[in-house]
């Protein structure tokens, strides 16, 4: 009898050994476990609260190593108006996301796409930026000529579009019938930015009036460009001539001429298919969105200022999502809506052109 009992003990322990390694193993199973998706939301969270100028939260999503080396440096004037994550892949309990970035500058026409390498760690329970990596890919800037183009380092540049390149004239959306062409302000640019695959750049020029267009890049035209600056000297003994540069500008898409406004910046959606105009209204006094299909210029089929009067409202663009482009509703101080009425975020259905509070 005692036999058998010592038997029974000796399985009962046994057993118990083995539950204990098993809910052991699944602990630490559970510790170590990597989800992407949670990894994601990190990253979407950061670039989210960098888009909005919020750098102080921004850096408690670091670990501890990459907030020592993060340096305390001035603010650039190059904002971040956009994202999009391209890539994700998962090493061990880590993650590695590639985010194109479109940056513009506030007060000048310039624009830079970049892609950032995030490498995302499990630090305990919580996920933390470790490392962050950023490569030039494109870069937009306007000089006496006109809009000229750099890829990634190169030390050589290319036009992509000049005074010829634009219209004289153009339609304002508004104008409906098309019975009014407007002069184009041709000697100054104001904002200009770049899409997330580099091959557009959203461009606008201004005076009194704002021109907004979208040039198509092909890369390829650049070859062609380099034949050559100049020709020899004329046997007869005439002066040197110089040649034309040819611009890698393929084509322009004219989107709209904005009346009594400039153009604050202009953003991608993460599809491409449609372009965010922030912009300046003189008349009304407030800032104001507009949201343009690429492919042909016109408006999308959802009206804000029938929606958010302008005599009541401003509007601020937030960010794009899939398929879908979150913006502020801001009552204006001096109308009766204010009363009691905070900034609202709403959120628009790129599909169905519906919207709902965020």
């Amino acid at each position: 009898m005692k036999k058998i009992l010592s038997c029974v003990l000796i399985l009962f322990c046994a057993f118990s050994f083995t539950g204990c390694l098993s809910k052991k193993g699944e602990e630490n199973a559970k510790v170590y476990n990597f989800n992407i998706i949670t990894a994601s939301n990190v990253v979407n969270n950061y670039m989210g609260l960098i888009m909005e100028g919020n750098y102080k939260d921004s850096k408690k999503l670091y670990t501890k190593d990459l907030l020592k080396k993060a340096s305390i440096i001035p603010k650039s004037d190059l904002l971040i108006k956009g994202y999009k994550i391209t890539e994700s892949s998962e090493v061990g309990i880590s993650g590695v996301f590639k985010v194109r970035v479109t940056k513009t500058a506030v007060g000048s026409s310039l624009s830079c796409l970049d892609e950032y390498s995030i490498k995302i760690i499990r630090d305990g329970d919580k996920y933390k930026i470790s490392e962050i990596i950023s490569a030039p890919q494109k870069e937009a800037f306007v000089n006496s000529i006109g809009i000229r183009f750099r890829d990634k380092t190169n030390v050589k540049t290319n036009l992509i579009i000049d005074e010829s390149g634009l219209p004289k004239y153009a339609y304002a959306n508004d104008d409906l019938a098309h019975l009014y062409k407007i002069k184009v302000p041709l000697k100054k640019y104001s904002s200009i930015n770049f899409s997330y695959e580099g091959d557009k750049l959203a461009i606008s020029t201004y005076e009194k009036n704002s021109f907004i267009g979208v040039v198509y890049i092909d890369e390829s035209l650049a070859v062609a460009s380099d034949t050559g600056s100049s020709s020899g000297p004329a046997d007869n003994g005439g002066s040197e001539e110089i040649a034309k540069e040819k611009p890698i500008g393929k084509e322009l898409i004219q989107l709209d001429m904005l009346m009594d406004c400039k153009v604050e910046f202009m953003t991608f959606s993460l599809d491409e298919k449609y372009l965010v105009v922030q912009y300046d209204d003189k008349k009304s006094t407030g800032k104001y969105i507009k949201v343009y299909q690429v492919d042909n210029g016109k408006t999308i089929p959802f009206d804000f200022e029938k929606n958010y009067p302008t005599d009541k409202f401003q509007l601020m663009y937030s960010s794009f999502g899939e398929d879908t482009m979150t913006y502020e509703v801001i009552p204006k101080s001096n109308s009766k809506v204010s009363k009691g009425n905070n900034k609202v975020k709403w959120i628009l259905n790129l599909n169905n052109f519906t919207v709902k509070k965020s």
